[in-house]
């Protein structure tokens, strides 16, 4: 189950990652408009970059988490 919550995370991370590194490049190809296309670009960041970065990393963590505990457990048994 960990290995599966790592590696559906490291998914999202990179996702999210891909996401805000391209609505970045967006804001830097036009830096005039910015003002005007902020609000744009938000409503398209905040659920495709920002929300998979955040659960990307809470996912690894747990998964992480979860695999500490199991060998820590094999170890001390």
């Amino acid at each position: 189950m960990h290995i599966v919550l790592i590696i559906f995370g490291v998914l999202l991370l990179l996702f999210g990652g891909g996401c805000t590194l391209i609505v970045l490049g967006l804001m830097g190809s036009e830096p005039q408009n910015i003002g005007r296309n902020l609000l744009e670009l938000m409503s398209i960041w905040l659920p495709l970059g920002l929300l998979p970065l955040v659960i990307g990393w809470l996912l690894v963590r747990w998964g992480a988490k979860l695999r500490r505990a199991k060998h820590g457990e094999k170890r001390d048994g």
